[in-house]
C-alpha cells in the first residue's frame, strides 16, 4: 500500500541557504505546513500515517466445534 503523504522540499532558510521541508498529500496539497529539516519531515508525516496491522491468523478449530 502506497502512503498518501510524501516529503517535500519547499524553499530554504534565509540566512544559511539550509533546505525547508514539508509534508504534502500525494496530489501536493500541504498538510504540514512548519518549516522542517527532512528528518523532521519523515518523522511527522508518519505520524500522519496509520500503522500497517499484520493479518490475523485464524485459530484452527478444534474437533467438535463449529
Amino acid at each position: 500500500m502506497k502512503s498518501k503523504y510524501k516529503v517535500i522540499q519547499n524553499g530554504v532558510k534565509v540566512p544559511g541557504g539550509e533546505a525547508i521541508y514539508q509534508v504534502a498529500t500525494a496530489d501536493d496539497v500541504v498538510v504540514v505546513s512548519e518549516p522542517m529539516t527532512q528528518k523532521e519531515a519523515e518523522v511527522a508525516m508518519k505520524a500522519l500515517s496509520p500503522a500497517e496491522k499484520p493479518a490475523k491468523e485464524k485459530a484452527p478449530k478444534r474437533r467438535g466445534e463449529g
